[in-house]
């Protein structure tokens, strides 16, 4: 009976030979040294990735693109200077804070990672660390204290846009550092390739999953099946800022079909009719209790 690997080696995944993405590790040690080389590097590749993905949003919504989801609002600039300026500052100050501070560099592997090993590696980072967030974003919600004082912080948005998506309390965006990288730090060191690759495409996910946008390229409509989609993104997510007890998957959706608080996509959305009648933030239990009826909970 064929291996794993020997069924994989057509496309050149067999033991360590220098195969299908030496090339491509050859280049980045070639041209992107001494930079990728530094500590720090994941870092500064994920503030790009989230800025050039939130820019890229910004368009749409400045363009009015009819990929928005709901088409009765729309973010103004002052909402958005509000929501970004603040993370470009933090995010990049700190960045460039560290860099300067300590100016480490690391000894990476010249040889590249086997397609397996890519796949392998990144899969399982996604799986760890989306699981982890399903569950610490139902925590946010499920206990009070962390509802009101921490959580809230995200939940200002009842219709998020793409610079919204960062917009957390600084404990709970530790947190969140911390269930993405649990995998990579706790259990098993990735490949430089297979991280990078898997913190930018994460990045991605988070602002499209917050962009207000029902994109094309979302894990929402790729990813099978059609009927009960795997993937999560900006339609779905879209729902739990109005009922914020559905929908708190992040990259994948499954977890919400699997523990029940999954919700449907409809067109057009249907938003409950006072936001200020939410369980979330409300302290009257009479209008929390009819926001519940009124959202069929």
């Amino acid at each position: 009976m064929s291996s794993f690997v020997d069924v994989l080696s057509p496309l050149g995944v067999r033991g360590g030979e220098d195969l299908v993405l030496q090339p491509v590790w050859d280049n980045i040690l070639d041209y992107g040294n001494p930079y990728v080389s530094h500590w720090l590097f994941a870092g500064w590749l994920t503030f790009l990735v989230y800025t050039l993905t939130c820019v890229y949003f910004t368009y749409k919504d400045i363009m009015r693109h009819d990929s928005k989801i709901q088409k009765d609002y729309w973010p103004t600039w002052m909402d958005m200077v509000r929501a970004g300026a603040p993370q470009m500052v933090i995010y990049g100050g700190l960045n460039g804070l560290f860099t300067y501070l300590v100016p480490e560099f690391v000894e990476l592997p010249r040889t590249a990672p086997t397609v397996a090993q890519f796949l392998v590696e990144t899969t399982l980072m996604f799986l760890v660390g989306d699981f982890l967030i399903y569950w610490e974003h139902r925590i946010m919600h499920i206990v009070p204290y962390l509802r009101k004082n921490i959580h809230n912080v995200h939940h200002a948005y009842h219709a998020p846009f793409s610079w919204a998506g960062g917009w957390v309390h600084p404990l709970e965006d530790a947190v969140v550092i911390l269930c993405q990288l649990f995998y990579p730090i706790f259990v098993q060191t990735p490949h430089p390739l297979s991280f990078w690759c898997f913190v930018s495409f994460w990045t991605i996910c988070l602002i499209e999953e917050h962009s207000g946008h029902d994109v094309v390229w979302a894990p929402y409509h790729w990813m099978p099946f059609a009927k009960m989609p795997l993937g999560g993104g900006g339609a779905p997510h879209d729902i739990h800022h109005y009922w914020p007890n559905k929908n708190f998957g992040f990259v994948l959706i499954c977890w919400d079909q699997l523990f029940g608080t999954f919700s449907p996509v409809v067109h057009p959305p249907k938003k409950p009719r006072n936001f200020q009648r939410w369980w979330e933030w409300s302290r009257d239990d009479a209008a929390n209790e009819a926001a519940s009826q009124e959202a069929g909970f």
